[in-house]
């Protein structure tokens, strides 16, 4: 579940919002090695300038210069970044050439952690008619490529992002009317699947189907599909900018019953352990992202008959007009307007929204 990091990449993991305030150096001089606090700061030809991380520390790089860098995540469960590099003494500091970078796997400590995401993907349910067109309307909106297919009938491809990790995929279905609109359900990626699967039973989940592969699909207590997986990610990709401004798929709408709202809002709360934020709007829950995590969670009450809670996916941007016409020329269709966010289908039919917010 570790990831390696290419070095041309450093600086962007260094400075990513999952990425901890306060690394170590670590050094050897003897029997045992020596960790200190420091502030790397990466300079333009790659390297890492450690300022004045102690005399013992300066004193141990000087004989054995092999040192390592290590960024604790900023959240729980998360990865640790560790960067290995060859350290020089610079007067009172250290410049590090690194070697090689990883972020290091999440480790889970109880139930909780166990089960709390340290990713989170948002996976299109296309049905067959639609299969030509939907992953690539969502490719070009989210300025993303399409993965080579994968699986056992090619029914599998991930958004590819132009920069960090993915967090948008598509499978083709074989399940419901061939030309269904597009349906959306949720990937939490957590340190222990099996173990996050008792928990959100205990939550109020139902199991539907546990994979030799290691997955566990379950329903919500309103009947939204989503999966427990352990797929490593990381590294949250920025915004994409287009000529009327940037944009950025990042939030999935759960569109729940009245009836079902508040204990759906509940649910998804304590199973991610991200507390619920007030909202000036009523009949929406939010629920507060940590940093890193590539997509909000938002719980809106709908006043419709659907009998079970379903999922929309929200795109954030710096000019809604223009982006808005940008998803038209590419297939989409509006379908309503509203004071901060537009409506809108996808070539299947799907909603979704175009929403006044900074990406």
């Amino acid at each position: 579940m570790s990831i390696p990091v290419a070095l041309a990449d450093l600086a962007a993991a260094i400075a990513a919002p999952g990425t901890g305030d306060h690394p170590y150096l670590l050094t050897t001089g003897g029997t045992h090695p020596k960790a200190v606090h420091v502030a790397p700061v990466p300079a333009a030809d790659g390297t890492l300038l450690l300022p004045s991380p102690g005399g013992g520390s300066l004193r141990n790089a000087a004989t054995r210069p092999g040192v390592t860098v290590v960024w604790p995540p900023a959240d729980a469960p998360g990865f640790s970044l560790l960067v290995d590099g060859t350290a020089r003494v610079v007067g009172d500091d250290l410049v590090v050439a690194p070697t090689s970078a990883v972020l290091h796997k999440p480790v889970a400590t109880d139930d909780a952690t166990a089960g709390r995401p340290f990713w989170v993907s948002a996976f299109l349910d296309v049905a067959p008619a639609h299969w030509d067109r939907v992953p690539a309307f969502w490719a070009a909106v989210s300025g993303s490529t399409l993965s080579v297919p994968r699986g056992d009938a090619n029914e599998f491809t991930t958004l590819v992002p132009p920069g960090g990790h993915d967090h948008l995929r598509a499978q083709r279905v074989a399940t419901g009317p061939a030309d269904a609109p597009t349906r959306l359900h949720l990937d939490l990626h957590v340190p222990d699947p099996g173990r996050a699967a008792r928990r959100a039973v205990g939550l109020g989940a139902r199991v539907v189907h546990r994979s030799e592969h290691g997955y566990v699909v379950l329903d919500s207590p309103g009947g939204l599909p989503f999966c427990l997986v352990a797929h490593p990610a990381a590294l949250r990709t920025p915004p994409v900018a287009w000529p009327g401004g940037r944009s950025l798929v990042d939030q999935v709408c759960l569109d729940a019953p009245a009836a079902l709202h508040d204990d759906e809002a509940a649910f998804w709360g304590a199973l991610t352990g991200w507390p619920a934020r007030p909202s000036d709007l009523r009949g929406f829950t939010a629920l507060h992202r940590p940093a890193g995590q590539p997509l909000r969670l938002l719980v809106q009450a709908v006043d419709d008959d659907r009998p079970r809670v379903t999922a929309h996916l929200d795109v954030a941007c710096d000019d809604r007009e223009a982006e808005v016409a940008r998803h038209v020329a590419l297939g989409a269709e509006v379908r309503d307007r509203r004071q901060w966010w537009s409506v809108l289908a996808d070539p299947s039919g799907a909603p979704y929204c175009v929403v006044d917010r900074t990406p």
